[in-house]
């Protein structure tokens, strides 16, 4: 009975450190700007989602919640910002861990909650790890994904992405504010919803995934490999390029 009772206990410490360990160290970092309906924002993360949503304001408010692992992998973690009021810049950096210090079990991540004026510009969105939405947007988007997905309706008048492994969907409910879309995707399918009115010249190219579309566009596959899509719906005053490696591409009519 008392070897039992010494188990129970000694298991009981184990669940106990093991909870101990496992505690997660979390952080909150609440920031407000003023800035130009017309100006810039640049953001770059490392492991964390990222959304991004618009509002009829002339103010940033940006939330960044924090959590680790542990304390000393919470300390490496530094968001550095520059703000004025047309420029603001955000990015998550890490310091270099100390020789020998390196545990597979730690974790961390950023994720980052925007609301923005409507007309800004995204610039420069670059995450490695973390998916991103966006809404509401009307200026110019620009990013760069390596692992995640990417959601957008569509608001923004340029759109210019490129992702390695993930899918991206965009949706626009109209093109009145589209100049030119271009995607492309290494592993992941692109899908393009469009409206029946949709004014847009299209080309689309695969290495190895599938090409459809609901607008009559001819699709030509390749003798070996690959597949290509060129065509104009209605005038062709917007350009809408996609190139996919490894991945479909899907040009569906809403």
């Amino acid at each position: 009975m008392k070897i039992k009772n010494k188990l129970i206990l000694a298991g009981l410490l184990i669940a106990s450190c093991n909870q101990l360990v496992l505690a997660e160290v979390t952080d909150v970092i609440e920031k407000s700007y003023d800035f130009d309906k017309g100006g810039t924002i640049s953001l770059s993360n490392v492991n964390g989602n990222v959304t991004i949503s618009a509002c009829d304001c002339s103010q940033v408010q940006l939330t960044a919640n924090i959590s680790a692992s542990d304390q000393q992998t919470r300390d490496r973690i530094t968001v550095k910002i520059k703000a004025s009021d047309s420029q603001l810049s955000i990015k998550t950096k890490y310091a270099k861990q100390q020789r020998g210090s390196h545990d597979r079990n730690n974790h961390s991540e950023v994720v980052y909650t925007l609301s923005v004026p409507n007309s800004v510009n995204l610039n420069e969105i670059e995450l490695v790890n973390g998916d991103l939405k966006i809404s509401g947007v009307t200026g110019q988007f620009n990013a760069e994904l390596v692992n995640g997905e990417l959601i957008s309706d569509g608001m923004t008048s340029s759109t210019d992405v490129s992702m390695v492994n993930g899918d991206m969907e965009l949706s626009f409910d109209n093109l009145n504010n589209a100049k030119k879309i271009k995607l492309n995707s290494v592993n992941g399918d692109i899908v393009v919803n469009l409206p029946s009115d949709a004014n847009v010249k299209v080309s689309a190219e695969t290495v190895s995934g599938k090409i459809s579309n609901d607008f009559g566009l001819q699709i030509n596959r390749g003798r070996y490999v690959g597949s290509d899509m060129s065509g104009t719906i209605g005038d062709g005053s917007v350009r809408l390029s996609m190139e996919n490696v490894n991945g479909k591409i899907k040009l569906k009519n809403l």
